[in-house]
């Protein structure tokens, strides 16, 4: 069961890619990139106030990146995400 998790959030984790990579097509690359900083900015600046600690770590997008509990996020690092938009193909 446990390694059942593992595969199942690294096939989240890549279908979030994905879905950035979709995004970026339908609008445009910045855009894309525009709105992950935006939602960086939500999760670690002041608005963080308003918006309950309780709702990202829901979603999976804690900013925590090492050890094993990287292998149960479902969701990326958002720099890994803006990193992989920003050195993708025109």
């Amino acid at each position: 069961m446990l390694l059942g998790a593992i595969v199942v959030c690294w096939f989240s984790r890549r279908r979030e890619f994905r879905a950035d990579s979709g995004g970026a097509r339908y609008t445009s690359r910045e855009q894309m990139i525009g709105a992950l900083e935006a939602l960086g900015r939500v999760h670690e600046g002041p608005a963080r106030a308003t918006v309950p600690a309780d709702s990202f770590q829901t979603l999976k997008i804690t900013g925590q990146r090492g050890g094993l509990l990287k292998l149960f996020s479902t969701h990326p690092p958002l720099e890994e995400r803006i990193a992989r938009l920003q050195n993708a193909a025109v």
